[in-house]
């Protein structure tokens, strides 16, 4: 049996991120830590975080998932200020307006947390923009405190996006950004308010969010390329977002691999999201997580 709390953590930048953790009867030194996608939160699936909890549990692995600073598309977060009688103001947050790149101190936090609750050997798992940030962790920081890294579905935004948004339309983006209107919201371009920074950050090929640009077979990867630890790649073969078949990812994310333990696997009729395929993708992460050396 699990006990699940709601719980907090601080990141180095002061922000407050809430979300839930849930530790086994049985408590090994294993943990999952879960890491949302763009404008999602930590309560958005919770059919699927029970059965991610209730299979974590059973093999002794505690689960944490925080909100992260892109968390909704617009929120008001939690930023410590001991000058506030409250002890803390809020700043404007969600996937509107979050730099991709300060997604390393919202992982960071994570990690930080379940070090704290003892755990020795911690797995990032990310799904979607949360497997971007979880790779770009992986990739860029030299941290021992976690063992292993699965990307599920693990897809390029640039080339899903470039279905919806316009060449014209990017230009704009561009000029905005040029001529210091870079972090003001905007409605034209997107389902929900967002600045010209955060969708070029989606957008532009090759840049620090773009790490699953599989579309430059020669060039591309480069982050992924830099991960050494255990990885799991997982892709739904009927994900809504992809451009090209499932099959032909997997292949440039087999080529490119570093990870000295490597696996990929396509679900059959998996979406984006696993729906009615979460106990089929629970069951592929634990067996890697067991099979970790």
């Amino acid at each position: 049996m699990n006990t699940c709390t709601l719980v907090e953590t601080t990141t180095k930048d002061n922000l407050i991120h809430q979300g839930v953790y849930a530790e086994p009867e049985n408590k090994s030194t294993t943990a999952l830590l879960w890491i949302h996608g763009l404008s999602s939160n930590f309560y958005s699936n919770t059919p699927f975080m029970n059965v991610m909890i209730e299979m974590c549990g059973s093999k002794g692995i505690g689960f944490a998932l925080f909100n992260n600073r892109g968390h909704d598309t617009v929120s008001g977060i939690k930023k410590i200020d001991t000058t506030k009688e409250k002890g803390y103001t809020r700043v404007v947050g969600g996937a509107g307006i979050e730099r991709f790149e300060e997604c390393v101190y919202d992982i960071d936090a994570g990690i930080s947390f379940l070090v704290h609750k003892g755990y020795k050997k911690i797995i990032l798992v990310g799904h979607s923009t949360g497997a971007n940030k979880a790779c770009f962790y992986a990739g860029t920081q030299n941290d021992p405190r976690f063992s292993a890294v699965v990307l599920a579905s693990a897809v390029c935004d640039h080339l899903v996006a470039s279905f919806h948004i316009s060449w014209v339309v990017t230009q704009f983006l561009k000029i905005l950004q040029t001529i210091g209107f870079g972090n003001s919201f905007v409605m034209f371009a997107g389902p929900y308010p967002t600045t010209p920074n955060r969708l070029l950050s989606l957008l532009t090929p090759h840049s620090n969010e773009d790490v699953f640009d599989y579309d430059d077979v020669e060039h591309g990867l480069v982050t992924f390329g830099k991960i050494t630890k255990p990885l799991l790649v997982v892709l739904g073969e009927q994900d809504e977002s992809l451009d090209r078949p499932a099959f032909v990812i997997k292949a440039v994310y087999d080529k490119k691999t570093q990870a000295k333990q490597y696996a990929s696997i396509i679900m059959k009729d998996a979406d984006h999201g696993f729906k009615g395929k979460e106990k089929e993708f629970g069951k592929e992460i634990l067996t890697f997580v067991e099979s970790i050396k």
